[in-house]
This record gives C-alpha cells, sequence and structure tokens, in this order.
C-alpha cells in the first residue's frame, strides 16, 4: 500500500517519524517499509511533489530511488 499526503509545502514529518516508533509491530501488519518523500522530506512546488510522488509509485519495487526529480519548473508568477 502506498499513502500519499498532499499539503501546503510546509514540511511535516510527524506521520513518518511516528510510524518508526512503531517499526516492532510493522512485520505482524504487513509493512515491509515506510519511506519519507514529497513536501514531508523536501517542500517544494506542487508540481515536484507530485512528480515525486508518482515516480516512487512507479518505481517502489526498484531498490534505488533518485533523490532529485527529473524535471526543472521555473517558478509561477502573478499577472495583472
Amino acid at each position: 500500500m502506498v499513502m500519499v499526503m498532499v499539503a501546503s509545502r510546509e514540511p511535516n514529518d510527524a506521520l513518518y517519524h511516528a510510524l518508526h516508533e512503531h517499526r516492532s509491530e510493522w512485520a505482524d501488519r504487513g509493512v515491509r517499509e515506510v519511506n519519507i518523500i514529497g513536501d514531508a522530506d523536501a517542500p517544494g512546488p506542487i508540481a515536484w511533489a507530485t512528480y515525486a510522488d508518482h515516480r516512487y509509485a512507479d518505481k517502489a519495487d526498484e531498490s534505488s530511488l533518485p533523490d532529485e526529480p527529473g524535471c526543472e519548473r521555473e517558478p509561477a508568477s502573478m499577472i495583472r
């Protein structure tokens, strides 16, 4: 199971750490690992978090995942 939380570009890794406090219970519940990605790891534009989450889900079975998104995005600006 993959759980993805979308938030407001504020780092919040409380869930990650709370889950790690119960690591001894993971095997009994069918959990193999818990990883921190997206805004919880490094806040940024929603496009970066979405890309990181999508890439992680696509590559979840591979042994090594890239830390950096494979795209660049210019910051949005307000037009009056």
